[in-house]
């Protein structure tokens, strides 16, 4: 005993000298709080870490620090000493970003600057808020960290939900002080999203713009680092730099957009954490070789009120997927071993965030894996392990105190304690820990009585045998017993009350029959066996049928992704593209998503055989100009030149019309920009690969594209509403001019001068055109325009390769022949607007008969699924020949997109990008029965039947458990009908199907 009140004594000065550090630097005003606070608690069962579990624990608290913890701890006279008998210790929460403290930021939407209006010496882009400091914000608000202490947090990590770079966060401690004594960390993070906020600038303007302004950020920062002499002092980039060090929080939201945080960060060497929306486990393949770390919400959505049938009709299938995997979740990327922590955000109500991790622990989450995404894994996301996230000794004393274990669904957190100090909460009565057989004695009779729960309600039972009088009547009411014994005599009843002092013990008074009064105490004798089997039930969910995960994650998705195979179309009328013309009656063999050989009579073993007989056999349809699988906008109009964004940043591969097209015998799309301004943006080349990834829908190894753009829309005849360049066709010659001449003289510096000259994406796009490595397609109508967009290409030294729309392109047919020039138009549109009106459907004859590459496109996703049809009306209008046609749709695009060496005709070492039609490819009554995409059967009409009525299935399903739980009495929600864009040349916009934030602006 000696040893152990030396080893306390000795703690208890090194406590003390320890704490002579934290000394404020504030004037006393009045009589000093004392330093030297000891709290010991004893007789809890506390779980120190999601590892370390330690029965009948003492934990000692000195000031705020757990200073010792263990079984032997002896107390002294000025501590307080809380006995804790039955109850559970847990670390408390963490919040691993939130936007706790802040000040509400509004944008106001009446101004559209060009450059930022912000005074000092900042960046031109008001949504790079670099320089913002959280810890300078923060006002202490004692009504929310309420709110959070009762769900049980004690600290969080909050910062201004405003921007692209947001800048440094911090994490405080949920206690009433002074702003900077509840700041546990200043600088713990630096937040980032792809929303520009409260910004008054067009730009950003779309997704693809704010992947633009972070990757230029991120080289001006290296820059502007590394340079001898800034050219300009710009405090925006030097806060970025110094933020650079610190953990980088992404709030992506949608998995797609956390696939783009992690292209990024590979490109900058950055390891972010990523912040989800829920809905990882639809991309949990691509997301685990990002090698990211994330934050997920536990906002599970509820059940959409779809007892009016026009709403069951409109509501995705994705959404209703949604609705029943999303508590899955979790366990989901447990098990694929994708590191991540909760958070509360995007929940309406606190309350709910416990109750929601409790559901994903029914799915398959574990207790450890729980616990540690609530407390250990955020403090080391936070780098403050060595303060927070578990109970050991030398660490904030940030705990929960429970009734018992954390993820039951019927134990409750009885108090919060954050730095020491102890915040108890009004709880409603939680019986599980209770439940039990008792004993109690009253003079020499023992009597014997179980607690049970029935509709979460505590009820008393007598243990005796039906012949007995004796009978008991009791309620419970927190934590108290009151109750009337009935011992089967005339003397009367006796009256009993008694208080629960642990889990295993009651302490009270009896009133005899005869009036007078007697201690007694009820034990715990044993369990409910009955009770424990329900518990171990319901600790896991029973097996239920639920929505399997498909690729792409909505309707006709594939559940297992569908492979190359070897494939031998026998029999078909293959149109051929190739001097062998229209061949009947001929085999096809694929093999390795090549085309192996084409003949009679082919015999292969081991191969799929398909009957093409009466059918014919294409290749595959190239739309060169094409707005679907896009997202976040098509259109970056904020600039006249917006040459540094890309379409191949923001491909969306869960569009359902890549499926559709597929079904129309589309096998590769060029993905534009839109056509709001002269220089678009860099566009993405695509094989309709229905369920991957967008990086591997990419067609691998084509020569890279851009989307120039002339007339109306570039000058935006519907009005001005910025003071942005150019308003008249004069103006976007001159655009062009001075565009081009900047990049010259860029590409000259950065190959004299390499390590001094500021790399410039926008200017290094327009010199890949220069130097010919990049190519241009250009929105057009009027032959003057376009006369003048040859002359400008001449002058800088290259052809201007494809001209699409073109609707004039026959008054300047001989001129782009002699320049080199494509065209790419409609069939026939004409006379729908103001540039059109000389147009003819006679367009695309008069052009192919004058030697130019022709090719009919979409710039719609309806009309992509009819372009064979379209290409049938070059025979209509103007008398092609049909096979000529054929190419105005296959071929010819694939030339003007430079990759006719792998598509575009069936021949022999060629991609196999087929289409097996069900009659002549040119009638309207061809269908197309499969489209094969490297070799790959991605579509196949008798399997689109099956898929139809599997949809229909699951929909109606879905449907049906969506009513019961409203039934059942399962919260609802009004369905809302979200419709997602189909772009044009001229859209503009943002997707409406989702905000695309994770929206971390509002408090709960």
């Amino acid at each position: 005993m000696s040893n152990i009140k030396k080893l306390f004594s000795s703690l208890l000065l090194l406590l003390t000298s320890l704490g002579l550090h934290a000394q404020m630097t504030f004037p006393v005003n009045g009589v000093r709080y004392p330093d030297n606070r000891y709290i010991l608690i004893q007789n809890a069962v506390i779980h120190q870490d999601s590892g370390t579990l330690l029965h009948g624990g003492q934990m000692l608290i000195k000031n705020g620090i757990i200073s010792a913890i263990g079984k032997n701890l002896q107390a002294a006279d000025s501590m307080l000493v809380l006995d804790f008998e039955g109850k559970h210790i847990y670390p408390a929460f963490i919040e691993p970003l939130c936007s706790y403290g802040m000040p509400e930021q509004k944008r106001n939407q009446t101004e559209n600057n060009y450059v930022s209006k912000r005074e000092g010496s900042f960046s031109w882009n008001e949504a790079l808020r670099s320089d913002v400091d959280a810890a300078a914000l923060l006002r202490y608000n004692e009504e929310l960290a309420s709110k959070y202490r009762q769900a049980g947090f004690a600290l969080v990590q909050t910062h201004q939900a405003d921007g692209i770079s947001r800048g440094k966060a911090c994490v405080i401690q949920l206690r009433s002080g002074e702003e900077n004594e509840i700041i546990l960390k200043n600088a713990s993070g630096h937040v980032l999203s792809f929303q520009k906020g409260s910004s008054t600038q067009f730009y950003p303007g779309s997704l693809m713009g704010s992947i633009a302004l972070l990757r230029q950020t991120y080289l001006d920062g290296l820059h502007y680092e590394n340079a001898i002499k800034p050219k300009e002092i710009n405090l925006s980039i030097e806060y970025w730099n110094q933020l650079q060090k610190l953990p980088q929080f992404f709030i992506a939201g949608n998995p797609l957009n956390a696939l783009r945080v992690a292209k990024i960060g590979k490109e900058f060497n950055v390891n972010y954490i990523v912040v989800g929306d829920g809905k990882e486990y639809q991309k949990l393949q691509d997301l685990r070789q990002s090698n990211m770390r994330f934050v997920i919400p536990v906002n599970f959505p509820a059940a959409y009120d779809l007892e009016d049938p026009y709403d069951a009709l409109q509501i995705d299938l994705s959404d209703l997927k949604h609705w029943e995997l999303a508590t899955y979740n979790p366990a989901m990327l447990a098990q694929n071993k994708l590191p991540f922590v909760f958070t509360s955000e995007g929940l309406p109500d606190l309350k709910e965030f416990l109750t929601n991790v409790r559901k994903s622990v029914k799915k398959g989450l574990s207790d450890k894996q729980a616990l540690y995404a609530l407390t250990a894994g955020p403090a080391e996301y936070l780098q403050i392990s060595d303060k927070a996230g578990s109970l050991h000794v030398g660490k904030t004393a940030g705990f929960l105190i429970t009734d018992g274990e954390l993820f039951d669904d019927k134990t409750q957190i009885l108090e919060t304690w954050v730095d020491g100090r102890r915040f108890q909460h009004k709880t409603t009565f939680a019986t599980a820990s209770i439940e039990g057989e008792y004993e109690f004695k009253i003079d020499t009779s023992r009597f014997k009585f179980k607690i049970s729960t029935v509709d979460h309600k505590a009820q008393v039972k007598l243990l005796t045998d039906d012949s007995s009088k004796v009978s008991l009547n009791a309620k419970i009411d927190q934590s108290y017993l009151n109750g009337v014994l009935n011992r089967g005599n005339t003397r009367g009843v006796i009256l009993l009350s008694a208080w629960r002092t642990s889990n295993e013990k009651w302490s009270g008074r009896a009133q005899l029959e005869n009036g007078m009064w007697q201690d007694i105490q009820f034990f715990k004798t044993g369990t409910l066996k009955d009770s424990l089997d329900n518990k171990e039930k319901s600790k896991k969910d029973p097996k239920d049928s639920v929505a399997k995960v498909s690729f792409p994650f909505t309707a006709f998705g594939w559940h297992q992704k569908p492979l190359q195979q070897k494939y031998l179309i026998r029999n078909a009328t293959v149109w051929t593209n190739e001097k062998e013309g229209i061949l009947k009656e001929h085999d096809v063999y694929i093999e390795s998503g090549k085309i192996k050989a084409i003949g009679k009579g082919l015999n292969y073993s081991g191969v799929s055989v398909i009957d093409g007989t009466g059918k014919h056999l294409t290749p595959g349809i190239i739309d060169e100009h094409s707005h679907i699988a896009i997202q976040g906008g098509v259109n970056e109009c904020s600039h006249s030149v917006t040459a540094e964004v890309r379409i191949g940043d923001v491909i969306d591969c869960e569009d359902i019309n890549i499926y559709r097209q597929l079904s129309g015998g589309v096998t590769s799309s060029q993905l534009l920009h839109g056509s709001c301004n002269p220089v678009g943006g860099q566009s993405a080349l695509i094989k309709l690969r229905w369920g991957y990834s967008p990086e591997q829908m990419k067609f691998e190894g084509a020569d890279p594209f851009i989307k120039f753009a002339l007339g109306e829309n570039v000058k935006r005849s519907g009005g001005n509403t910025s003071d942005r360049f150019p308003d008249t066709r004069m103006g976007v010659e001159q655009t062009y001019m001075d565009a081009f001449q900047r990049a010259k003289e860029y590409d000259l510096a950065l190959k004299t001068k390499p390590s001094t000259t500021r790399r410039n994406l926008q200017l290094e796009t327009l010199a890949e055109i220069i130097n010919k490595k990049r190519f241009i397609t250009c929105h057009s109508y009027v032959q003057s325009e376009i006369n003048m967009m040859m002359k400008v290409a001449e002058k800088f030294g290259f052809v201007l390769n494809t001209f699409t729309h073109i609707l004039e392109g026959f008054k300047v047919a001989d001129i782009m022949r002699k320049h080199g020039a494509g065209a790419a138009g409609f069939a026939d549109w004409w006379a729908y607007k103001f540039e059109v009106y000389e147009a003819t459907p006679y367009n695309g004859a008069i052009l192919f008969e004058r030697g130019v590459i022709t090719a009919f496109n979409s710039d719609d996703a309806e009309m992509a699924r009819r372009l064979n049809q379209e290409a049938a009306k070059a025979v209509m209008y103007g008398g092609v020949p049909e096979e000529e046609a054929l190419k105005f749709v296959t071929l010819n695009p694939a030339k003007l997109l430079h990759v006719d060496h792998r598509v575009g005709s069936v021949k022999t070492g060629k991609d196999a990008d087929l289409v097996l039609w069900s009659d002549h490819p040119l009638s309207i009554r061809a269908v197309a029965d499969m489209t094969f995409v490297d070799g790959i059967r991605f579509f196949d009409r008798n399997e689109d039947f099956r898929l139809q009525s599997e949809v229909a299935e699951e929909r109606n399903r879905l449907i049906q458990k969506m009513i019961k739980a409203k039934n059942d009495g399962e919260k609802s929600q009004k369905f809302s009908s979200k419709r997602r864009r189909m772009y044009h040349c001229d859209s503009v916009g943002q997707d409406d199907v989702e905000d695309e934030d994770h929206s971390l602006t509002k408090e709960h």
